[in-house]
């Protein structure tokens, strides 16, 4: 497939991923530790700063190649009704697994610190994980023409991505299987939402469930748990 880039109606993607950039470089000056079990000794505002720059042209690209856009068309309403029913679901599913399995104390980011690193994180991930992959994937397979095998070739490799990742550094039998499971089904949706509504609907979709599960659990499991 040929390489076509359109950068019209960019600028959402590339206030999000300035954001993060931002975002990070702030978490970074008060405590960039947060950051180490992504990144390890790498300069996290280095690694945002690289993904921002990735991540604007594999939009551009999936705009001018396939039907995945920043906003697509119309439809919001219904983009935020899935939101509003699906999200708490997943994050219901997520905090039932910690009341059974138990994950680490230390699995969210706590306050004041969450309020910065989970919406930088978020980008990240739609980035990296998803945007990324999907415009290689697009570029080889070509677009999808509805929920059919062009959908699902696309949609399980990326969702395999962070469901592979969650379950490998899981610290216990129960969180990786559970982290597996129920990331392929995020992810997947993910997918969908980005492919049906655009990437800025997809980045809502986890914002509402970070804001769930890592920030409001995160701060109730510290009292009911530990």
């Amino acid at each position: 497939m040929a390489w076509r880039s359109d950068w019209t109606g960019m600028g959402p993607f590339l206030v999000s991923s300035l954001l993060a950039v931002g975002l990070t470089a702030w978490q970074a000056h008060v405590d960039r530790s947060v950051f180490e079990r992504f990144f390890g000794a790498i300069d996290p505002i280095v690694v945002m700063t690289g993904v921002a720059v990735i991540g604007n042209v594999a939009m551009a690209h999936l705009q001018g190649s396939s039907d995945f856009a920043v906003l697509g068309p119309g439809a919001w309403a219904e983009a935020a009704a899935i939101i509003a029913w699906a999200v708490p679901l997943l994050a219901a599913a997520a905090i039932g697994a910690d009341l059974v399995f138990r994950y680490a104390r230390d699995t969210n980011v706590a306050l004041p610190d969450a309020l910065r690193f989970y919406p930088a994180i978020a980008v990240f991930v739609e980035i990296a994980l998803h945007t990324v992959p999907i415009a290689g994937l697009v570029a080889v397979f070509g677009m999808p023409t509805g929920v059919d095998a062009t959908f699902w070739r696309i949609a399980i490799p990326v969702a395999l991505i962070e469901a592979v990742v969650q379950a490998v550094y899981a610290t216990s039998l129960g969180t990786s299987v559970f982290n597996g499971v129920h990331l392929m089904v995020f992810g997947v949706v993910q997918v969908w939402m980005f492919w049906r509504f655009g990437f800025i609907w997809m980045l809502a979709f986890r914002l509402v469930y970070y804001s769930l599960w890592h920030v409001a659990w995160g701060v109730a499991r510290l009292r009911l748990l530990f």
